[in-house]
């Protein structure tokens, strides 16, 4: 799943995986390793190299096991995590594929990335604070992280430009 914060992808990851696949998101460990309630979202950067290596640990058991689907919840960049999980699964006889939400939300905000020079600053500065706003019971990712993002989103990743990125 790639997307931004808040814009469902892990309504989408869940929906994916049905009964037989597996959901493994990064956040999780922020809710079941760390603090002592599972209903609270423990998020401390220090943590986020142990939450990474948790999750790619789970993700190498699930390869193991052969369970399909393997639905891994991130922001699927153009970056070394990224590459790692590819790697694994295509070592393991995996398809790869990439899946962005369906929700009304993002099917507006990805034409807004995808021509973002044709708009002004201020309005995908708007949609930053939105998607802000929503992850402030949960994640908390702040507005300007968010819009980090935005100016760096790849519209038309490809798995093999992630496995030619190493």
């Amino acid at each position: 799943m790639r997307g931004l914060p808040a814009c469902g992808k892990s309504h989408m990851a869940r929906r994916l995986a049905g009964d037989e696949g597996v959901v493994l998101e990064t956040d999780q460990y922020f809710y079941t390793q760390v603090g002592d309630d599972p209903g609270s979202y423990d998020y401390s950067d220090d943590l986020l190299p142990a939450a990474r290596a948790w999750n790619l640990a789970r993700f190498r058991e699930a390869l193991a096991r052969q369970i399909s689907p393997i639905v891994v919840d991130r922001g699927n960049g153009l970056n070394p995590e990224t590459r790692e999980y590819v790697v694994l699964a295509v070592e393991h006889g995996y398809l790869v594929e990439l899946a962005v939400p369906d929700s009304p939300w993002w099917q507006e905000l990805r034409v807004l990335l995808k021509y973002r020079q044709y708009f002004k600053d201020d309005l995908l500065d708007a949609w930053a604070r939105k998607l802000a706003d929503a992850t402030r019971d949960g994640h908390r990712v702040l507005a300007a992280t968010i819009r980090h993002w935005m100016t760096n989103w790849k519209h038309d990743l490809t798995v093999e430009q992630i496995l030619n990125k190493g």
